[in-house]
């Protein structure tokens, strides 16, 4: 299937662009823990957590709609008259928001109140600019604009700490200016004013728009709930220094979560430019395969890693992070397979169905912290995080069936699984030379199950640059 290489060259393209920005990110974690108490980080962490919440309520999820409508659309006008619609009730709702949440700094005082309200409004900003590239088919312009707003952020991150001495303002600053300039960069690169018009405006693509966007809100919230709410929990019951402990062990499945993130930037384009083919199941089922054993086998060498590799780089306060590391790493697993199902969904615009699993697994993860938290601490919010997830995927794969099938390989899964148990134990019972070979181990399990998929992508990185020097040498 065609799409199978689009798939591949698009997760590629992401997977350059967005490894270099995370590793970046991650070499700037021991100045951060360093240089920041575990209460800073922790209500920085807060502050980004009060943004996720906050964006899907502003922009009415307009933002993937946008994007959904975009994709596979060749009228030029009609690309003028999603644009321009959902640019219009996106600022429209982010005036009413600014106006209410001005009044509201006026009454009250809130730590950095008006460089976090400026921070959401980039923020949203950016993000409708990044859809819009990727739904008009600019996915080198997309994953230039992430790159792009990392390095920024963190070479201004070093001049403000290091030599204005700053404090968290240090992150308000770099995150703004970052904002600003992508967007400048995105919007002259694409012409984006070509896009707005005001005779564009269209009342029928509203109503489209919102049939498939709002029913997402719910489910961004529920999200939000499995994966950020924690923070509040933290914060109220165990205090803001553990907050910022629980704010790095995040740090190491975000890497995991790199590598879901920019398969499935790709993958629900192709899972729903796919949905229509007569062979789509047996396409679904052929791409969860590599996907089952890339993020397993990735799950067992993070687990193993995560201790020495903290050992190194993390400032003595927050080492303890690494023992909550095993069950977020797990989480951020079947997160991931759940956001393979949804894209399958997607494909189906039955969002609702996302919706439904994502609010009982946000159920199940209010209900396990308020249970745990106040006798396990951090490791109910961890536990509480996984089970949720578990939950909503097993559901979403449930529902699946009247839409499509993806069979499962319980012969991978018979050998992967067990195996992710015992990388989860091994740094709690053996000592440094005990985890060291069974990193080793765990490094020639990661290469024998993904071979097959290693030499794929070499192959196409090995075409990609073929025609890259051919153009150059026409140019």
């Amino acid at each position: 299937m065609a799409n199978g290489n689009n798939l591949l060259k698009n997760t590629i393209l992401y997977t350059v662009a967005n490894f270099g920005s995370k590793i970046l990110v991650f070499f700037m974690l021991p100045l951060y823990t360093h240089y920041f108490t575990t209460a800073e980080y922790g209500l920085w962490d807060v502050v980004v957590t009060t943004a996720t919440l906050l964006a899907p309520f502003i922009t009415f999820e307009l933002v993937a709609g946008v994007y959904r409508w975009l994709l596979g659309e060749t009228d030029e006008s009609k690309k003028q008259q999603i644009i321009t619609t959902g640019a219009v009730i996106i600022l429209r709702n982010l005036l009413l928001f600014n106006v209410v949440a001005v009044a509201v700094l006026l009454l009250t005082s809130i730590p950095y109140g008006w460089l976090a309200l400026l921070y959401v409004d980039i923020s949203i900003v950016v993000s409708f600019i990044q859809q819009c590239a990727r739904g008009l088919g600019y996915n080198k312009l997309f994953a230039l604009i992430g790159v792009l707003q990392t390095v920024i952020t963190v070479a201004l991150n070093l001049i403000f700490i290091l030599i204005f001495h700053l404090r968290l303002d240090a992150f308000f600053y770099s995150a703004i200016i970052a904002g600003i300039g992508v967007t400048i960069v995105g919007w002259l690169t694409m012409k984006f004013s070509y896009y707005l018009s005001a005779n564009a405006y269209s009342k029928s693509i509203i109503k489209s728009l919102l049939i498939y966007s709002m029913p997402i809100i719910p489910g961004a919230a529920s999200w939000w709930v499995m994966t950020m709410s924690d923070r509040y929990f933290i914060t109220v019951f165990l205090g803001m220094d553990d907050n910022g402990i629980y704010a790095v062990a995040n740090k190491i499945p975000a890497i995991l979560m790199m590598i879901s993130s920019v398969f499935s930037l790709a993958w629900k384009d192709s899972a729903i430019l796919a949905y229509d083919s007569i062979d789509k199941d047996n396409y679904y089922t052929n791409v969860f395969h590599h996907f089952f054993r890339l993020m397993t086998t990735s799950v067992i060498c993070l687990a193993l890693l995560t201790k020495p590799v903290l050992a190194i780089f993390i400032a003595n306060n927050f080492y303890s992070s690494w023992k909550y590391i095993g069950f977020l790493l797990l989480a951020t697993l079947v997160s991931a397979f759940s956001q393979f199902w949804a894209a399958g969904y997607h494909g189906a615009k039955k969002t609702n169905l996302i919706f439904i699993s994502s609010l009982v697994g946000a159920a199940i993860n209010v209900l396990v912290n308020l249970l745990l938290i106040q006798y396990i601490g951090l490791y109910a919010v961890a536990i509480s995080t996984f089970v949720a997830f578990l939950v909503m995927w097993l559901m979403r794969v449930y529902f699946a069936g009247a839409y499509f099938h993806i069979q499962m390989n319980y012969r991978d899964m018979a050998v992967l699984l067990p195996l992710t148990a015992i990388a989860m134990i091994v740094p709690f019972i053996f000592n440094w030379v005990g985890i060291v070979i069974s990193i080793c181990l765990a490094i020639l399990v990661f290469f024998i199950y993904n071979w097959g998929l290693i030499t794929l992508v070499y192959e196409n990185m090995k075409e990609i640059a073929v025609k890259w020097s051919r153009k150059t040498a026409e140019k």
